[in-house]
């Protein structure tokens, strides 16, 4: 076989807003986990928060939205979402391809950075 060639891919993940903060880590970090293990890598993530849908879906009213762009093998974005739709973490998620106005929009991933410091009064 050949070496695959990755394509770079922008998802828009929902999860339900009733995650407490630490409960939304631990999910990010298993969908993050589900995209390595099938090989691929994340290029950058950023959260968009908490918004409420134009019409209820499965009983809900509103969830905590995420933005991820990855890099993957073509022939594992399938196998990814079928994965995906078997995860309770995951509320709904859409995959498209990307391209480099994906990458303006979400940061590199990067531990947090520290808060701003108040500047001195005069």
């Amino acid at each position: 076989m050949g070496v695959a060639t990755l394509n770079t891919y922008e998802g828009l993940f929902i999860f339900a807003d009733t995650l407490k903060d630490e409960e939304l880590v631990e999910a990010l970090e298993r969908v993050t986990g589900e995209i390595t293990r099938q090989g691929g890598e994340v290029l950058g993530s950023k959260k968009l928060g908490r918004r409420s849908f134009a019409r209820p879906m499965s009983k809900r009213d509103a969830g905590i939205y995420l933005r991820m762009v990855f890099s993957l093998d073509a022939g594992k974005i399938t196998p990814l979402q079928a994965r995906f739709k078997l995860s309770d973490d995951v509320f709904r998620v859409q995959i498209t391809c990307g391209d480099e106005k994906s990458m303006s929009f979400v940061a590199p991933p990067v531990e947090e950075t520290a808060e701003p410091k108040p500047e001195a009064a005069e």
